[in-house]
């Protein structure tokens, strides 16, 4: 699954704050909405797993290869 799947789903809604982390210390490579320009650069990066908080967080954890 890609970040741009992710996105897609009701989890990101416009007020939605995504991390996007790389690693195995989770080290953060990206912070903002889904439709930042600069949180569109991710789209493509394989996602290893992802984490949706009651306090509309979602955390995107993305493999290192990318």
């Amino acid at each position: 699954m890609t970040v741009g799947k992710i996105y897609n789903t009701d989890f990101a809604k416009d007020n939605t704050e995504i991390c996007i982390r790389q690693g195995d210390n989770f080290h953060v490579i990206a912070r903002g909405k889904w439709y930042e320009d600069h949180m569109l650069n991710y789209l493509n990066y394989e996602v290893e797993s992802f984490t949706w908080q009651d306090d509309n967080k979602l955390y995107i954890d993305v493999s290192d290869e990318d």
